[in-house]
């Protein structure tokens, strides 16, 4: 849609949004509910973030010190339930889900394909696999994710590959198995989440924004939030926020911007507030992200036609 920036959306149905270079269809989004891939769409896996083999397979949940890798374990910031990725039952399943994907979706892009946190997992298998790998515990870890990775890229060799990292430039090897360089090899772009029901503060974006772009070695896009699911417009950001922190962002020097929605629809409608308020859109220019705002212009074309 603008020269150098690419966009694009994440949703939750199958339905594609006009307006932006990629759509992605959450085909397996962290519920663990697996839809039907859409030809015409990128598909989305989230992997080993599973609430409903998690509550299938209790036992396939990944396990710490501190208790499980549940939403109820208060000890962890977790959104939601992790399998453990050295299961080999859940390593397949969701390898299987990605080969059929890529069958005929014209790109993959995988989310929560590591550990769950600092800590996972000390199951009796994580810990033989880890002892007879003679690394240390946070290289054996960081080994187990590239190594994942390499088999997914095995298995989607011909069609771009994105993936999605948590946002934590500084500790992600420690705390979820990421070693930045050795994935590099494997992935085409890297996505990284910047979901919040409010964005007041576009400094602390821009600063993870800017922390990435000093380590990662390919391509990355940002991905915001518009409206989820079980939302309303007054229980997220308003419009001119996402405005605001996606041009302040894209200063920094990122290569893509995707915003979340549970639907096109809401897409369509977050467009239409955007090119509505021309007072932000004034207020925007000149902050170093005029690529956004040329996004804007474009839907305001699009509006127009």
């Amino acid at each position: 849609m603008v020269n150098n920036l690419k966009s694009g959306v994440f949703l939750y149905e199958p339905e594609p949004a006009a307006g932006v270079d990629i759509n992605f269809y959450r085909l397996k989004s962290e519920s663990g509910i697996v839809g039907k891939p859409n030809p015409e769409m990128y598909t989305n896996i989230a992997c080993f973030g599973d609430n409903f083999m998690a509550a299938k397979r209790p036992d396939w949940v990944s396990v710490s010190a501190n208790g499980p890798s549940l939403r109820t374990n208060k000890r962890y910031n977790l959104r939601w339930d992790v399998v453990c990725m050295t299961n080999p039952e859940a390593r397949e399943y969701n390898l299987k889900i990605i080969a059929e994907s890529a069958k005929t979706t014209p790109g993959i892009s995988i989310s929560s394909q590591h550990f769950a946190d600092q800590g996972f997992c000390t199951c009796p298998r994580c810990i033989e696999k880890q002892r007879k790998s003679g690394l240390s515990w946070v290289d054996w870890r960081a080994k187990t994710v590239t190594d994942f990775l390499a088999e997914v890229k095995e298995i989607v060799p011909d069609k771009p590959l994105y993936v999605n990292i948590l946002p934590d430039p500084l500790l992600g090897r420690t705390r979820f198995g990421y070693d930045f360089d050795a994935m590099a090899d494997y992935t085409d772009y890297f996505v990284i989440p910047m979901f919040s029901k409010a964005y007041p503060t576009p400094w602390y974006w821009e600063t993870i924004a800017r922390g990435f772009k000093s380590v990662l070695k390919k391509p990355f896009f940002v991905n915001f939030y518009v409206r989820g699911p079980n939302e309303t417009w007054d229980t997220v950001a308003p419009a001119n926020q996402i405005m605001t922190v996606a041009t302040r962002v894209a200063r920094q020097g990122v290569d893509g911007i995707i915003f979340l929605a549970e639907k096109a629809e809401y897409i369509h409608e977050f467009q239409r507030r955007a090119v509505a308020d021309t007072k932000t859109r004034e207020f925007l220019k000149g902050h170093g992200g005029d690529e956004v705002l040329e996004l804007f212009n474009c839907w305001e074309k699009m509006q127009k036609a």
